[in-house]
């Protein structure tokens, strides 16, 4: 028979053990948590983008000043794929133009989500890209200012139910990622509240004081009840301002602005689509049609492209269009400060034979 003595050691062994099996997931949550993305990612990135009662399975981060990149990652595993909160970011023109235009695939159809005011960035389907000025790192060939590119995101459900924390966990990573690449930006700020539910369409009288300001000034078809959804943000590479006919859900009239080259492309592709052939020339001029029109201005050595568009109940006609229009792309242009060479479009093209 064992001693006493011997059966207590085993005993508590045996509970150490079971003790040591239990807490070891929660320490080597705490222990990825507190270095990943250099330790820049925040204690909310973990308590509300992780779903509960999952563990941290391991952490990623990568960085190349010469080839501009920075990537880092925090994993948790189901038991189909990894999953977790992730960014990635971009100082390459090549690298931000083929990002942008996975956002941009459909062309100047997709509705993005503005951020709060002085954020310069857009949400695309929850994620958070933001887009930042690097001083530190001069100019391209072409003479552009380089900028940073960073791309957040994490599971669909959490981008959902927690804008707020993802937004400040962008803003976080987007300043380690300046840092690491050497881009020399100010810190980006982030609001305690920063990403309402989608915003609501509000009355005419209620955007004064906003990106979509001008509206409350402008000569808009009568009887319609019409009512402004703002996407707009005077910092953001996209601005939109939509109205919609008496609480619509669909709206009536959409006017984009979007800066930066990486514009060109969707741009020109809308344009084409307007045309009575490819051979008409305009899918890098102003165009003017029944329905569409797009003005182009460069902003910051840039090329920046303004849009208006109506849909067939909207009441509208291509005179009428062209003067919105141009009252959009004026304002913008103000707001943004940096832009010359605005050009509207002139005469109407007919009808696309396509």
């Amino acid at each position: 028979m064992l001693p006493r003595w011997v059966k207590v050691g085993v005993v508590a062994a045996v509970v150490l053990a079971a003790v040591g099996y239990f807490v070891k997931p929660y320490a080597n949550d705490w222990w990825l948590a507190s270095r990943v993305c250099g330790g820049a990612m925040p204690d909310e990135a973990v308590d509300r983008l992780i779903p509960d009662g999952e563990h941290l399975d391991s952490d990623y981060e990568y960085f190349n000043k010469e080839l501009g990149v920075y990537s880092c990652s925090l994993i948790h595993e189901d038991s189909y794929r990894a999953k977790g909160v992730s960014a990635l970011a971009h100082t390459d023109r090549d690298s931000q133009d083929l990002a942008m235009k996975t956002v941009f695939y459909d062309g100047t159809a997709r509705s993005v989500g503005a951020l709060p005011e002085g954020l310069p960035g857009f949400t695309d389907e929850g994620r958070v890209r933001l887009l930042v000025t690097c001083p530190d790192l001069g100019k391209d060939v072409e003479g552009r200012p380089r900028r940073l590119l960073v791309r957040t995101s994490a599971e669909r459900e959490a981008m959902e139910e927690q804008p707020d924390a993802l937004l400040r966990t962008a803003v976080a990573l987007a300043n380690q990622a300046s840092k690491k690449l050497g881009c020399g930006a100010e810190p980006l700020k982030a609001p305690k509240h920063a990403l309402p539910e989608e915003s609501k369409p509000v009355a005419l009288s209620a955007v004064a004081g906003t990106p979509c300001s001008w509206l409350t000034g402008a000569k808009l078809p009568t009887g319609a009840g019409w009512t402004v959804r703002v996407a707009a943000n005077d910092a953001a590479p996209v601005s939109r301002c939509e109205l919609h006919r008496d609480g619509e859900e669909r709206p009536g009239l959409v006017f984009n602005a979007w800066y930066g080259d990486w514009s060109e492309g969707p741009f020109s592709e809308a344009a084409a689509r307007q045309g009575s052939s490819a051979a008409d020339g305009w899918k890098t001029r102003p165009v003017l049609t029944a329905n569409w029109a797009r003005a182009k201005a460069r902003c910051d050595a840039e090329a920046a492209n303004f849009e208006a568009g109506a849909d067939e109940d909207a009441g509208i006609k291509a005179p009428q269009l062209r003067v919105l229009l141009t009252a959009f792309a004026q304002d913008q242009v103000k707001r943004h400060g940096g832009c010359t060479d605005l050009a509207l479009p002139t005469r109407e093209l007919p009808a696309s034979k396509r």
